[in-house]
């Protein structure tokens, strides 16, 4: 068995370079929020993160804030950003219509100073 792990991780590593890399979803609900004060910038992502990544509908998520990597052409211009996927627009409907999604946004659109929103469809 042995003389047989180096062939086999050569064979994964062959097959992998082969595989898909896309594990996204078809709908993408893409959110950029600009906070009158920065203060909050923490507790939105822990409300982003305890309120919608277990909505039953959401099929991948993340949220976050801008990764500052030197590049000055990427625009800096928000607090928190947040991706929610879904697998059809029943499910994207679902996610704006549960109850955790509302007090979200409730709690904090007036805290807000922008929000920009993109539905993006990755077919």
């Amino acid at each position: 068995m042995p003389t047989r792990l180096p062939l086999m991780l050569a064979l994964m590593m062959m097959l992998g370079c082969h595989a898909p890399i896309h594990q996204g979803s078809p709908i993408n609900h893409v959110v950029l929020i600009e906070l009158k004060q920065d203060q909050g910038t923490v507790d939105l992502v822990s409300d982003c993160d305890t309120l919608l990544a277990d909505i039953p509908s959401v099929r991948t998520y993340w949220c976050g804030v801008h990764g500052d990597f030197g590049r000055t052409s990427v625009d800096a211009d928000y607090d928190v950003a947040l991706c929610v996927g879904f697998a059809d627009a029943a499910g994207y409907q679902a996610y704006l219509d549960h109850p955790d999604h509302v007090a979200l946004v409730e709690k904090w659109k007036p805290h807000m100073e922008w929000i920009r929103i993109h539905d993006v469809v990755d077919e």
